[in-house]
């Protein structure tokens, strides 16, 4: 029995919602209500009759449990009567279609042509698609699932489209789909068959076709998906995972769940064509790309285990301690797809080596799952608040492992993609306060004769040594949201100045009252934002208002206006006030080579500034210069 025969209520009423775009009449028949003069609601009363139909489809399509339809006459009009044998829920049940011909075809009665025709509209109508026009499940179960044919066979996945309906709406979702039909369709001849096989996964059959041509063609689909623009959603890109089987004079059914198959390797990186591997494949062909899990074990035999239990699937890596995973992960942190960390290890432990992925951000982007022989609730949730991603206990069941390993590296993928979907959107939404920003700062910059690019300067090396900061330590609050906010932030430092008389901000040379008075740029900057009532408790204007007072504040207490010392500057004023230096000094006429900058503040001006900010602008130091020119022409 195929899927499509096997319903679900839920199923059901949703093929119904669909057949309703396309007939007149649909009616879901269970056995009681079939010719069945005793039984509710019978199915010829809708024909306005007493006693069964002569020629009852739907009591046909029940007894031979497949598809028959007539031609009813009623009331002077035609109707194409469709039935089809399913089951719901296990109950065996007819669905039936009815659709009115066109009564201006029947006036001439030796035009049997245009009633042909007619007719055969009917029946394309019930093998389509509605949303994309391509063939639906139906058409490949009652035409090729049981055909035997020499053909190439594949199952195309379109990655993240539920991804898309929930991050842009039902309407992204469906011109994804109507796009990647339109695209494939051109890739395809007239004998070719395009079908929706489900929600999201298509269905290609290429009768006749050469293997390696096959292959290629697979290859040039997933290559015009990639390349394709989805109307109206300039920020998606799609992409198909496919997999594909070539056979020779089988049956399309069996193939088809061979291809299935294939397709759910191709799922695990996505944007993958995967075939059978055969010696004939062209070299055009993009081979299958495995992931690779580092196993972290002190126990060699563990290691071995663990390795023979998933090498068949992944590209497995050995660590005998967490020393060398933590070095591993370093060297080569979007190499490992996924890290299997044993708890009890000589050195430095599995909890150990999860707090320290943990505060250089490595799990934001590698998945941990914790091995252990011991599985104490304790255990289990000091892993889990660390950051693990699962657990599992010795001894190993080698399914288990596989099928743990796989999901969490899928999860973490499709996280990923979503979290990129969002910041898109993100991005879109606050595209507006950016410009707004951006032509604040612009001002600022003219009214008190900054460089052009001194402003975009620092909230880039903020956000630098913020980044760089939160690696080396968790002491601050520095989430990915928080340093965002403080490099936006960062660029409202000097707005204070915008209250000063041309006088004091034109002069190159102050005396010490015109200084005291240029000073006052901190307070009246935070004055102005306190002044912003109805956004004074947003993070962004609190930041701002921390920045602005504050960025002139120094770690030995030599700065102003309050004089505060060490860890009573908040770390957003810390970083932008050591931003703020390190900006002047290579603005400076003649301007100070970076590496001598940051000497010079390292060195000479050491006392001012938190060592561990000083620590981060020496590590970032060559990077310094490409960040900045990249910078140089951005809008904020």
């Amino acid at each position: 029995m195929t899927k499509q025969e096997n319903m679900t209520r839920e199923q059901a009423e949703e093929e119904l919602r669909q057949l309703r775009k396309v007939f007149r009449s649909v009616r879901l028949l269970t056995q009681e209500n079939v010719c069945s003069p005793g039984g509710r609601r019978p199915c010829y009363a809708q024909w306005k009759r007493t006693r069964p139909c002569e020629n009852c489809v739907a009591r046909r399509a029940l007894e031979e449990k497949g598809r028959k339809s007539k031609l009813e006459y009623l009331d002077k009009e035609l109707y194409q009567v469709t039935a089809s044998y399913i089951q719901v829920d296990g109950k065996p049940c007819v669905l039936e279609m009815t659709q009115k011909m066109d009564r201006s075809l029947m006036l001439d009665p030796d035009d049997s042509f245009q009633l042909l025709s007619a007719i055969t509209d009917q029946t394309e109508k019930l093998y389509r698609d509605p949303a994309t026009g391509a063939y639906n499940r139906r058409y490949y179960d009652e035409n090729y699932r049981n055909r035997s044919m020499t053909a190439g066979v594949a199952l195309l996945d379109l990655d993240d489209l539920k991804l898309s309906n929930d991050v842009y709406g039902r309407a992204a979702g469906n011109s994804v789909l109507e796009t990647a039909v339109n695209v494939i369709r051109r890739s395809l001849e007239e004998k070719d068959r395009l079908i929706r096989y489900s929600g999201d996964e298509l269905l290609l059959l290429l009768p006749d076709i050469a293997q390696e041509r096959f292959n290629r063609k697979l290859e040039k689909i997933r290559l015009q998906l990639r390349t394709a623009s989805v109307p109206g959603y300039s920020r998606i890109q799609m992409s198909a995972s496919i997999g594909g089987v070539w056979v020779e004079n089988e049956e399309l059914g069996v193939a088809v769940d061979h291809a299935e198959r294939l397709m759910r390797y191709a799922r695990i990186q996505k944007n993958t064509v995967v075939t059978e591997r055969q010696t004939a494949a062209p070299a055009t062909a993009r081979p299958y790309c495995r992931q690779s899990v580092l196993i972290v074990d002190d126990s060699p035999l563990n290691r071995a285990l663990l390795s023979r239990m998933l090498g068949q699937q992944f590209d497995t890596a050995e660590a005998s301690g967490g020393e060398e995973c933590l070095r591993l992960l370093e060297q080569n942190p979007t190499g490992i797809s996924i890290v299997l960390l044993d708890i009890h290890m000589d050195g430095m432990d599995g909890f150990a080596v999860l707090e320290a992925m943990s505060r250089r951000q490595l799990l934001d982007d590698v998945p941990v799952i914790m091995i252990s022989s011991e599985d104490t609730v304790d255990s289990v949730r000091r892993a889990f608040d660390l950051g693990a991603s699962d657990y599992i206990s010795r001894p190993f069941d080698a399914k288990v492992v596989y099928q743990r390993v796989s999901n969490t590296i899928r999860l973490y993928a499709k996280q990923r993609r979503l979290s990129a979907m969002v910041a898109d959107q993100v991005y879109e939404k606050e595209k507006l306060s950016r410009m707004l920003i951006g032509i604040l700062s612009r001002v600022a910059e003219r009214r008190n004769g900054e460089s052009r690019a001194h402003v975009r300067h620092i909230s880039t090396l903020t956000s630098m040594l913020l980044a760089r900061l939160a690696q080396k330590t968790d002491a601050y609050p520095l989430t990915q949201e928080m340093r965002r906010i403080t490099s936006m932030a960062a660029v409202l430092h000097d707005i204070g100045k915008l209250e000063l008389p041309d006088s004091i901000l034109c002069r190159d040379v102050c005396t010490p009252e015109e200084e005291e008075q240029l000073r006052q740029h901190t307070v009246l900057g935070e004055k102005m934002l306190e002044e912003l009532t109805a956004y004074r408790d947003e993070d962004f204007v609190r930041a701002a208002r921390q920045i602005c007072r504050w960025h002139h504040e120094r770690y030995d207490g030599s700065g102003y206006p309050d004089h505060l010392s060490g860890e009573q500057i908040p770390i957003a004023a810390q970083a932008v006030g050591l931003a703020d230096a390190y900006e002047t000094l290579i603005s400076s006429r003649p301007p100070v080579p970076y590496r001598e900058a940051v000497a010079q503040l390292c060195e000479e001006k050491a006392r001012e500034f938190n060592p561990l900010l000083l620590e981060c602008l020496q590590e970032i130091g060559p990077e310094l210069g490409d960040a900045m020119n990249r910078r140089q022409g951005d809008a904020l």
